[in-house]
């Protein structure tokens, strides 16, 4: 079987080693850099990246060990297997509490190191061929588009991804910063454990706290038992906390002190937890703007910015509109029961030329809607204009109703109100008919009745409209 070629940096002092192995790995296929000391090690390793670093403890100056030290915390890909005739077991903890990945002793046993770099590069493959599992499920190529700050936007989320920094997300509403939340954690190394998401605006002041802290029973009326919050559920994994902004202040005095110290007590307890987690946060606000009219704390604000990520609007990427329509399309279809293809060139041009204040949620809105009006495998014009207009009278609606802005997060209720308008006007048209109304919308039967029966919707009300 064909061994994996890999990049391979030795570091020791006996040069005579160094030239030895060298010329054997290279036999193999791998690429070989040599470096005689530690110090000259960290500087090859400024300029490039290598699969795998084969280490001696024992060197003058900087030793092995001391290199783990200042190595490991840069969070690297690269695997290090120590090389050392000093093959005791107390050097060998030491080396793996540091990150080591295996431990070969010298004298140098070539069929033993090579056997380690194939364990390491096989891992790495593994490791890589998962990356792009979960990026094609939850991450980069949900992305879509081909403006010069998408392509910017995915190669920062990777890079940030693998890291331990918290992230901020800036972004209008609909600019997609809570997909951008999920792909950060499903392509870091906590992808394996939960991610958890509050939204902040959607609480009460006091409430909150009981959300991301939880309670004991008895805290306070209507805490009839023990609950876990959103901390300690998302302990070990990510936690995304959408529009941050909205935090009132006694909460984000307890929020800077989990950050700073990995523990809180739950409502009521005197009893401290520990958690891991990490914080990704999201807002539409200028937060800076609002710490110098005092809503906002500025230490908080430090201590969420480790890495800030900023969201393009749709209007400033309108060359992105025909890629996004096709995603969206083609991933409603089935949803919709729909054989719909693409937009006619006119349909294109009415939705290019719309500026887009809720981005691409408000796109996917306007798309859905069109895509249900469709008779065939294009969208016309007439039918994007349609939508567009139902999704504009759904927001004057939900305005005359809501005395407060609506939590920007809730897509999925916006679809659902949605849905529950085009069907009742739909059934109004049919008078109650559902075969009717089904062919009309180019739903199966079965399907609408399980629409109308989980929107609780009253067919008999239209039956008798005249």
């Amino acid at each position: 079987m064909s061994r994996r070629q890999g990049k391979v940096l030795m570091v020791d002092d006996e040069l005579e080693l160094l030239r030895l192995s060298s010329s054997i790995l290279s036999r193999e296929g791998h690429t070989v850099k040599t470096a005689p000391t530690a110090d000259e090690a960290l500087r090859l390793l400024e300029k490039e990246e290598f699969d795998v670093i084969l280490l001696d403890l024992k060197m003058p100056g900087m030793s092995g060990l001391e290199f783990l030290e200042h190595f490991k915390p840069k969070a690297r890909r690269e695997e290090v297997v120590i090389l050392t005739a000093y093959a005791d077991v107390e050097s060998a903890v030491k080396a793996t509490k540091l990150g080591a990945y295996g431990y070969v002793a010298k004298p140098f046993n070539a069929d033993a190191v090579l056997t380690e770099i194939d364990k390491i590069l096989e891992v790495q493959h593994l490791r890589a061929e998962n990356s792009v599992l979960r990026e094609r499920q939850m991450g980069l190529d949900c992305l879509v588009g081909k403006h010069e700050k998408i392509h910017r936007l995915r190669q920062l989320i990777r890079d940030v991804a693998p890291t331990p920094l918290s992230v901020l997300i800036l972004g209008e509403t609909g600019t997609g910063k809570e997909l951008v939340a999920h792909m950060i954690h499903y392509t870091s190394d906590r992808a394996d454990k939960p991610f958890v998401r509050c939204n902040c605006a959607a609480f009460a002041q006091g409430v909150l706290e009981s959300e991301l802290f939880g309670h004991i029973k008895g805290a306070f009326t209507g805490a009839v038992k023990d609950r876990k919050g959103r901390f300690a559920e998302a302990d070990g994994g990510t936690l995304f906390l959408d529009e941050i902004g909205d935090l009132d202040l006694d909460t984000q005095i307890r929020l800077l002190r989990v950050l700073q110290e990995q523990e809180f007590e739950p409502v009521g307890s005197t009893q401290t937890q520990r958690v891991d987690v990490r914080i990704i946060t999201a807002t539409h606000q200028n937060l800076e703007e609002a710490i110098q009219r005092g809503r906002f704390r500025g230490d908080l604000f430090y201590r969420i910015k480790g890495m800030v990520i900023e969201l393009p609007p749709l209007r400033m990427r309108k060359g992105d509109i025909p890629i996004l329509c096709a995603h969206i399309v083609a991933r409603h279809n089935e949803t919709l029961q729909k054989v719909v293809k693409g937009l006619s060139a006119e349909a294109l041009q009415v939705l290019i030329a719309h500026d887009w204040p809720g981005n691409v949620r408000e796109l996917e809105n306007v798309l859905m809607g069109a895509m249900a009006l469709a008779r065939g495998e294009e969208i016309e014009k007439g039918q994007v204009l349609m939508a567009m207009q139902r999704a504009d009278e759904q927001v004057a609606q939900a305005e005359e109703v809501a005395p407060y802005p609506v939590p920007s997060e809730l897509f999925h209720e916006a679809r659902k109100q949605f849905e529950i308008l085009f069907i009742s006007r739909i059934l109004r048209e049919t008078r109650g008919n559902i075969s009717q109304a089904a062919e009309l919308m180019h739903l199966g039967r079965s399907n609408l009745q399980r629409k109308i029966k989980g929107y609780r919707i009253d067919v008999a009300e239209f039956e008798e409209e005249v």
